[in-house]
């Protein structure tokens, strides 16, 4: 399909409703207006978002994922040469923002969970093949079930967000880093019981 192409592009603002996406998108591809650029956003903000929170399950998350991806829309709208729907477009953008963060995240576990209890080398692949097979936010589900709140606080704290101990300390409002290091130990040990069962099963 060849790129489709408005016939003078001085159609007013009031205008920009009755265009569809691949319109409008095509436009911008030739020639960027913010104000088309916004009509834009506003069509797909909430849907993106929805994208977006189905990948993290996290407000915050699927907040500055979505601006990540619009951001991407932005620079990379003079790729959109009209090959597919522009919701289809925009979508494999969303999916790809958010599979990179679901990627630096597991990245994040992996490297950080590897030296748990001192893993010999063998185990240590093990450990990290593990983590690419699986969504370790899944566990966390499953965590909620058997670890305190204030557990599951510091761990995902510590392991998730790199945090240090003492930053963990602040955050959870410990009276010192040993409460916030026995938080995390704990839950580790409860997080650890739990993959080897996965793993087992």
């Amino acid at each position: 399909m060849s790129k489709t192409v408005i016939q003078g592009s001085n159609v007013l603002n009031g205008e920009l409703e009755n265009l569809s996406d691949e319109e409008i998108a095509a436009e911008l591809s030739r020639e960027f207006r913010e104000d088309w650029f916004k009509e834009l956003f506003e069509r797909y903000e909430k849907r993106v978002y929805l994208w977006c929170f189905r990948y993290t399950h996290n407000v915050d998350d699927a907040v500055d994922l979505s601006q990540e991806v619009f951001l991407r829309l932005y620079r990379g709208i003079e790729g959109y040469e009209g090959q597919s729907s522009f919701s289809t477009w925009v979508y494999v953008i969303t999916r790809n923002c958010c599979i990179d963060e679901l990627n630096r995240k597991r990245n994040i576990w992996s490297k950080r969970m590897q030296p748990m209890d001192e893993l010999d080398g063998a185990r240590h692949e093990e450990w990290s093949s593990f983590f690419d097979m699986k969504r370790v936010e899944s566990i966390l589900e499953m965590a909620r079930e058997r670890m305190s709140a204030e557990e599951l606080d510091a761990f995902v704290l510590h392991y998730r967000d790199a945090l240090s101990v003492k930053e963990v300390t602040k955050v959870l409002g410990c009276r010192n880093a040993t409460g916030a290091r026995a938080l995390i130990q704990s839950a580790r040990r409860k997080f650890r019981k739990m993959v080897e069962r996965l793993k087992d099963g």
